[in-house]
């Protein structure tokens, strides 16, 4: 019977009580460790970064749109580069550089739209989304492209360039990536703001004015009106962006 006791004895530990052998949970592990920390941490600056990318790109469209003297001339050669020669040198400049950011900020500003209306609107918001972020991608070589056309300027534009510049703009890489940006984000822009409000992250107006720069834009290139619509397609997406980066800030994705 001694022996009994001693067994059941040495068994029965105070409640809570570990021995050293047993491992622990780290200190990441518990909620208020340094995993739950650094996770905390990483989430502000994502949807810091979002919020801001879906605020500052319609914001830097502006002098991009402004100060682009050649707005919608695919195939003008000699009046493209015509209008880049004659236009300010450090506007145009500017113009460029504009473009340059708005080719990282757009497709920013697309994930943090996307990653809200996916959350209570998963179709409107991955199809929405996966279409700006496609659409988005070839800026970067439209912003190219300007560049060159101002290089091109700056250079003299004789007949020789005109005819590179016509056969570069119109040629079948190029072409592609002016129609898989203008369908896709035009299409995204439309079912993501649907989603957005759908899942009650803007108001309907907000909704209205993001989506209505779909269709001017269209109307805009096919009247080669462009440059008189832009101003109102930059102020419309700043209208429906500042609710919309306003959302993404305040919602944890």
């Amino acid at each position: 019977m001694e022996a009994v006791r001693k067994i059941a004895s040495g068994r029965q530990q105070p409640l809570g009580h570990r021995r050293d052998s047993e491992p622990g949970p780290e200190v990441g592990d518990t909620p208020g460790g340094k995993e739950s920390g650094g996770v905390s941490g990483a989430e502000t600056v994502r949807r810091a970064v979002l919020a801001a990318a879906v605020l500052l790109a319609p914001i830097v469209l502006i002098p991009g749109t402004i100060f682009n003297p050649a707005i919608g001339g695919i195939g003008q050669g000699a009046a493209d580069l015509a209008a880049n020669a004659g236009a300010n040198a450090l506007t145009d400049q500017l113009h460029v550089a504009a473009y340059v950011l708005e080719s990282f900020l757009l497709p920013l500003s697309v994930l943090g739209l996307a990653g809200l209306a996916m959350r209570r609107s998963p179709w409107l918001g991955t199809i929405g989304g996966g279409l700006g972020v496609v659409g988005w991608l070839p800026f970067s070589a439209l912003a190219a492209q300007d560049d060159l056309t101002l290089r091109m300027a700056q250079m003299g534009a004789g007949a020789r360039f005109v005819a590179l510049w016509d056969k570069f703009t119109t040629d079948s890489t190029m072409m592609t990536f002016l129609l898989v940006y203008v369908v896709c984000h035009l299409v995204a822009y439309v079912l993501l703001p649907i989603a957005l409000w759908r899942g009650r992250w803007i108001p309907a107006w907000a909704a209205w004015a993001i989506a209505l720069t779909s269709p001017l834009t269209i109307a805009g290139f096919a009247s080669r009106q462009i440059a008189v619509v832009g101003l109102l397609i930059c102020a419309l997406l700043l209208a429906g962006s500042i609710p919309a980066g306003r959302a993404v800030w305040r919602s944890r994705m």
